[in-house]
């Protein structure tokens, strides 16, 4: 009989398959939105709508889960699980209530870009909100966690990126000198000085900070799906603005977004 963990781990497998079928297409597909905006992706609206749609499942549907789950008494509450589930809020709060506010320029946004975006929300929702609050072993999460080595270093990790990735989109946005300014310029300093996408970067560190600090098979699902979107994403940026800038851009000589190896 299939049971809920069985049905849980195999949904984890499966979405473990689709990310590297996913960064295997994105070698080759590059998704229209940003710097590589074009039309035929079809319909689009703009990116601000774009972002609180993709964003905003996820950050409703974790509190609900964690609410579901103390309701029918699967687990009661949790001081490790409820402040994981703050970090987890606390970037996606930003991400779908502050972002989209602070966004300069007319950018827009495919509805197709809008609906995947959703669809890995709602997904990432089921496996770190189904870790977390209905599959992980009673005794995993107890006090003692707060100290634990994953837990400590994970948890700087993550504070790290988010940190690079908040101030690197922030001299980003401020490159363009007005709500209405829909052009593109070279960001310059902190991290840019040798990282083109050090957002991303940061981003990624966010997750990879995540994935320790849980010690999941759900938070490296999700690692393993920032870097198969972020990385693919970091080189279609790349020659982006090597199309754009030219040779005032290659003489920087960064990388793409790891340092010391993409």
């Amino acid at each position: 009989m299939l049971t809920f963990e069985t049905f849980y781990y195999g949904f984890l497998y499966a979405m473990l398959g689709l990310a590297v079928v996913v960064f295997i297409a994105l070698q080759f597909v590059t998704v229209a939105y940003g710097m590589t905006y074009n039309t035929r992706w079809g319909i689009s609206i703009n990116s601000r709508w774009g972002w609180w749609l993709m964003e905003a499942p996820v950050f409703i549907a974790m509190p609900v889960i964690y609410g579901i789950s103390l309701y029918m008494g699967i687990k009661p509450f949790n001081v490790v699980t409820s402040f994981i589930l703050l970090l987890f809020l606390l970037h996606y709060g930003q991400r779908t209530f502050v972002f989209p506010l602070l966004m300069r320029g007319d950018s827009k946004m495919p509805l197709s870009v809008v609906f995947m975006g959703i669809f890995f929300s709602l997904s990432n929702a089921f496996m770190q909100g189904c870790w977390l609050f209905i599959i992980s072993p009673g005794d995993m999460y107890q006090m003692s966690w707060f100290w634990s080595p994953q837990f400590i270093a994970g948890t700087v990790i993550f504070f790290f990126g988010m940190t690079v990735n908040m101030h690197s989109d922030r001299i980003i946005r401020k490159l363009r000198k007005s709500k209405e300014d829909n052009n593109y310029y070279l960001p310059k300093g902190f991290l840019f000085g040798r990282i083109n996408s050090s957002n991303y970067f940061g981003e990624l560190l966010e997750w990879l900070g995540f994935a320790i600090l849980t010690w999941s098979f759900a938070g490296f699902v999700f690692f393993c799906w920032a870097l198969a979107n972020l990385v693919p994403r970091s080189k279609a940026v790349y020659h982006r603005y090597l199309h754009f800038f030219g040779e005032d851009f290659s003489k920087l000589n960064r990388w793409k977004i790891i340092p010391y190896i993409y």
